[in-house]
């Protein structure tokens, strides 16, 4: 008895559809999630709008006060959050003192954590990287 597979090509094409087709509907999902009401915790207008922006665009890490207010603000909503350990968990991090020293303004969050926690919260958009070539 034999079995034809598909060569190893073909099952990565295969796996890049499935996959493409995942992150489509869970893009149109991202369209559908609740609104909620923005943060009171500080005045956005008194800081700069730079930590929205992307690395490119000149992005620069957020103070304290305002990693502190959106921190609060999305734990307020979300109680699966609810601790620091939790949202580290959520944003990749090992640690829960991480989340605290970026509260504190111990420790500058880093961009790819910042930018994390900004698309999951609505506030950027979500990058899509253009596929150049499969070179596998």
């Amino acid at each position: 008895m034999r079995i034809e597979l598909p060569g190893i090509r073909d099952q990565q094409a295969f796996i890049f559809q499935q996959a493409t087709d995942q992150a489509i509907r869970q893009l149109k999902a991202n369209l559908e999630a609740p609104r909620l009401p923005p943060q009171q915790y500080v005045t956005e207008q008194d800081f700069p709008r730079s930590h929205l922006l992307r690395e490119s665009e000149g992005w620069e890490a957020p103070p304290a006060e305002l990693v502190r207010a959106y921190f609060k603000h999305f734990q307020d909503h979300f109680p699966a959050y609810n601790t620091d350990g939790k949202l580290a968990a959520l944003l990749g991090l090992s640690s829960d003192r991480r989340v605290r020293e970026f509260k504190e303004g111990g420790r500058k969050v880093p961009y790819g954590v910042w930018r994390h926690f900004l698309v999951i919260t609505g506030r950027v958009p979500q990058d899509v990287l253009p596929v150049l070539a499969y070179m596998a």
